[in-house]
């Protein structure tokens, strides 16, 4: 190698070197977005729990209790029992006003709820059935999706999807938003 090539070298050697440590070492920015180890599992647990005790709180001239579980204003319910999707607190209570009437209890089948996400959003789906005349009456027997977000200390339903099973869970043939 000729003399000049060397010295050329040598001379972007050190250079390169601490330029390639430099971008491969972690940054402050890189950690803030790297997601963190979470068990979202009892967070979830907690949060279908709370929905339910919100419902059973809440009757058809209050409906604010369960409505104040959702995201104010991007909150989309895809409601069992009417057309949808309903978005934001406006449309979700006027859903709720009518669910209402009938006074369900939800009780929510958490043996068989898959759930799952991260820090910042988490995800349920299972079966849940929803006892009417506040839980001595029929039953409609439903599936829902939940997804929550993280929403400063707590945490918010973004999206909820719930409807009716379309075969009842004892195989026996039922359609509409009758009860079994």
């Amino acid at each position: 190698m000729k003399r000049f090539d060397r010295i050329m070298l040598r001379g972007y050697t050190c250079p390169a070197v601490i330029l390639l440590a430099v971008l491969a070492w972690p940054s402050e920015g890189w950690s803030r977005t790297t997601r963190r180890a979470c068990d979202v599992k009892p967070v979830v647990m907690a949060l279908l729990k709370n929905w339910t005790q919100k419902l059973a709180e809440s009757s058809s001239e209050k409906p604010e209790p369960v409505v104040g579980t959702y995201e104010k204003d991007r909150a989309v319910l895809l409601p069992t029992c009417a057309n949808g999707p309903l978005i934001g607190h406006s449309q979700i209570k006027g859903y709720f006003e009518k669910f209402l009437l009938d006074k369900p209890r939800g009780e929510i089948d958490t043996q068989r709820a898959n759930i799952g996400g991260n820090c910042e959003f988490a995800f349920a789906s299972g079966l849940y059935t929803f006892k009417l005349n506040a839980g001595t009456g029929p039953q409609l027997l439903a599936r829902y999706t939940f997804i929550f977000q993280r929403k400063g200390s707590g945490w918010l339903i973004t999206q909820h999807h719930s409807s009716l099973e379309p075969v009842p869970r004892a195989a026996a043939p039922g359609a509409g938003c009758a009860p079994h």
